[in-house]
C-alpha cells in the first residue's frame, strides 16, 4: 500500500465506507472521521496528503474544517457535497478547497479527482523553493519579484505582479473576482471588480502563448479564476 495518506470526513456511514473502499482500491492509506471533532483528533496525529471533506457534518461543516486545515497545511482539499447551489460551492472554493464533488458521485470520478490533485500538488512542491516558483517556461523570482517566460524577463505592473504571485502561491485553488479584488486592491481599490478581469486579460497577453486558451491562469466558469499548476 502506498504511503500516501487520504483523510475522509463524512458523517453518513454508508457513504464514508464507499469512499474508503474507493480510495483504498487506488492503493492509498486511509483514515476516516464522522465529525469535525474526530477529524481534528486525526489532524493532531498526522496531516494527510489529501482530505475529502463532507460539507454537512453533525458538529460543524466541511468549509470550516477546510479553513482549519489551510491554517496548518497547503494539502489538496476536495469537498463532497449534496449542495448544487453555486453560492455554496463558491464559498467552499474561496475557503481554500481545491475541488468539489457533488453527491451522488461516480467512484471513478472521485479517483480521477484525487489523482489529479495529488499529481498537481506534488509537481508544485517539486517545482518551487523558497527563492522561486517554476512551471513550464514560467519562472517567478520571489526574492527580486522578476517574472520570466522562456528565460526572458517580462514587464509587469505592480498589481499584475501581486495578482500573479497570489494565484501562483495557491495552485489550483479557485478565487472569485471579488475576493481577488479585496486581497490585491483592498482599501486602495478605486474601481470595480471588472478591474480584476482586465488585469487577468493583461497577464494572459504577457504570459500565454495563446491567451484565448490559457494554460496558466484559467477561468472556472461561474466561479472565478485559478492558477493551473500541472506537469502537462
Amino acid at each position: 500500500m502506498s504511503d500516501t495518506h487520504i483523510m475522509i470526513v463524512e458523517d453518513e456511514r454508508d457513504i464514508r465506507e464507499l469512499l474508503r473502499l474507493c480510495v483504498e482500491s487506488c492503493g492509498y492509506r486511509v483514515t476516516t472521521a464522522g465529525s469535525v471533532r474526530e477529524a481534528r483528533a486525526l489532524l493532531d496525529q498526522e496531516i494527510p496528503n489529501l482530505a475529502l471533506l463532507d460539507i454537512n457534518l453533525p458538529d460543524g461543516d466541511g468549509m470550516g474544517l477546510c479553513a482549519e486545515i489551510r491554517s496548518r497545511s497547503d494539502i489538496p482539499v476536495i469537498l463532497v457535497t449534496c449542495r448544487k447551489e453555486g453560492g455554496d460551492i463558491v464559498a467552499g472554493l474561496e475557503g481554500g478547497a481545491n475541488d468539489y464533488i457533488v453527491k451522488p458521485f461516480d467512484v471513478e470520478v472521485v479517483k480521477a479527482r484525487i489523482r489529479t490533485q495529488l499529481r498537481s500538488y506534488a509537481y508544485w512542491k517539486q517545482s518551487n523553493d523558497k527563492n522561486g516558483l517554476r512551471n513550464h517556461d514560467l519562472e517567478i523570482d520571489l526574492q527580486g519579484c522578476d517574472v520570466k517566460i522562456g528565460g526572458k524577463t517580462i514587464g509587469l505592473s505592480a498589481k499584475e505582479r501581486q495578482l500573479l504571485l497570489f494565484l501562483a502561491n495557491h495552485p489550483n485553488q479557485v478565487f472569485s473576482a471579488s475576493l481577488l479584488y479585496d486581497r490585491i486592491w483592498g482599501l486602495d481599490g478605486t474601481g470595480e471588480e471588472n478591474t480584476v478581469s482586465v488585469h487577468i486579460r493583461y497577464l494572459r497577453k504577457k504570459l500565454e502563448s495563446n491567451p484565448s486558451e490559457p494554460k496558466y491562469i484559467q477561468t472556472v466558469r461561474g466561479f472565478g479564476y485559478k492558477f493551473c499548476w500541472t506537469e502537462d
